[in-house]
């Protein structure tokens, strides 16, 4: 078995890190008559996630994404792919994630394992999630959750409305109450479709102020999602890092 090269093991770990600390929000401050009227506003989008939440199984989208790098103040290549996202009665979560261009890299989540596979390069890293079993709900924050279930986890502010692929969206903004959480994360901002009550477009921020955008279309919600998705049958001759 071959060392996988450093430069993308660092990508890797960074990148199931920040699942890990996909949490919470601060509320902005404003006079009584504006908080009233976002406390409104924040009440309406959530109560529309509420109703989705209850009748939830499944979202599946194809998505564009970008980092931008504030040190060098520019966006890297932009990023195309499918999302793909369950959750049965037992709360038990699957997650796919996979890049299709300019490179293909994918990531399941099911159970307690997370693997990462770039097929280019036949190299594969598999993480044991153990007690962190959970953490794909953080990597898909507002789908299927319940408001008091993300209360939980968050502080939620609500940031006004934007249009999303010609939605109307409402933006609410979260900021982790962790301190460790938010060493590394600085906020995670969610524009919700108003019309359906899912996410149209995520915006991850970091402490550095790089950040990843997240754009979401052709959703689908509660369709079947066939059970290989979630499944990664390693090709002989793949390179693989265990990590537990």
């Amino acid at each position: 078995m071959r060392l996988i090269n450093k430069s993308i093991y660092a990508a890797l770990t960074s990148f199931i890190s920040f699942i890990l600390l996909m949490l919470m929000f601060l509320s902005t401050a404003g006079d009584s008559r504006a908080q009233n009227n976002e406390n409104e506003e924040l009440a309406k989008t959530l109560a529309r996630m509420d109703a989705v939440s209850e009748k939830f199984s499944s979202f599946e989208a194809k998505f564009i994404q970008k980092q931008y790098v504030a040190l060098l103040k520019r966006f890297e290549p932009q990023e195309t792919g499918e999302f793909y996202y369950t959750r049965d009665k037992n709360r038990a979560v699957q997650l796919r994630h996979e890049i299709v261009t300019p490179g293909v890299r994918i990531t399941t989540i099911k159970g307690d394992s997370a693997t990462i596979y770039q097929p280019a390069t036949k190299q594969a890293q598999i993480y044991n999630l153990g007690k962190r079993g959970n953490l794909v709900e953080y990597l898909a924050t507002g789908l299927g959750q319940s408001s008091d279930g993300l209360r939980e986890q968050f502080e939620i502010s609500y940031d006004g409305i934007e249009e999303i692929g010609g939605e109307s969206c409402s933006i609410l903004t979260f900021v982790p109450k962790d301190k460790s959480a938010a060493a590394s994360v600085k906020s995670i901002t969610i524009w919700i479709n108003n019309s359906t009550g899912t996410p149209a477009q995520y915006k991850f921020l970091e402490p550095t102020n790089n950040y990843l955008l997240q754009t979401f279309s052709e959703e689908k919600l509660n369709g079947k999602i066939p059970a290989d998705k979630f499944e990664q049958k390693l090709p002989n001759g793949t390179d693989i890092l265990r990590v537990n």
